[in-house]
């Protein structure tokens, strides 16, 4: 069997692609936590799973809801969370992943970023 030099970068190329995926679900994997107030109000945490679900319980006038979905990077800077179960079942949200590190991520809306700490709780 031989390879031409295309085919070559084509295998670096999906090696790094693939990579870079399961770098990003590593470090997504978890439960993380806003830092401050969100207009309009946000989840007081997302656990997103390695098994690409997340879990969002939202407080509410003293009132204790949930969401349950899923999550999938779109692209390298792009993540979707569609919520299948609970309170906001149907929505989907489209962030840009500004931050995404051992402790921080920063997650670009429509109108302001979001701000999330990494907490130590384990699935």
């Amino acid at each position: 069997m031989k390879f031409k030099y295309s085919d070559w970068l084509v295998v670096v190329f999906a090696l790094i692609v693939i990579s870079c995926s399961s770098e990003r679900e590593r470090l997504i994997t978890g439960k993380w936590s806003p830092t401050h107030t969100v207009i309009g109000g946000s989840p007081s945490s997302f656990w997103f799973k390695s098994s690409g679900t997340v879990i969002a319980p939202w407080e509410t006038h003293s009132y204790a809801m949930q969401s349950e979905g899923t999550y999938e990077f779109t692209d390298d800077t792009h993540i979707r969370i569609t919520m299948t179960r609970g309170y906001y079942q149907g929505n989907i949200y489209m962030f840009e992943i500004i931050k995404l590190d051992e402790k921080e991520l920063h997650l670009g809306g429509m109108y302001e970023v979001l701000h999330l700490s990494k907490s130590h709780e384990k699935e």
